[in-house]
């Protein structure tokens, strides 16, 4: 499988499970062969528990290709982006969405 199928294969599964506003990629990491490595997602989900729901997927996704995750929901992520010193906005500017709820 490629690189780009284990990257879709691990959005698919987090889309499956938490159903997000949006998931961004905002962190990939590379062999020095070119291959991806790794990767860092933030899903934004509309409401729940972001912690119970960024555990559930550390334990029910399984991917070839490692990643971190993080969770907000959507009314803190709305809080956080606004502030340009936040990881939020951070992300927000330099990621790339790779899912967004119609």
């Amino acid at each position: 499988m490629n690189q780009q199928e284990l990257l879709s294969r691990l959005c698919n599964d987090i889309v499956r499970i938490c159903n997000p506003v949006q998931l961004i990629l905002f962190n990939e990491k590379h062999k020095p062969s070119g291959v991806l490595s790794s990767v860092k997602l933030c899903a934004v989900i509309e409401k729940g528990d972001a912690q119970q729901i960024e555990r559930r997927l550390y334990i029910e996704v399984e991917s070839e290709l490692p990643f971190d995750v993080l969770v907000y929901t959507k009314e803190r992520w709305d809080k956080l982006v606004n502030n340009r010193l936040s990881f939020a906005s951070s992300i927000s500017r330099s990621g790339r969405v790779l899912y967004a709820a119609d």
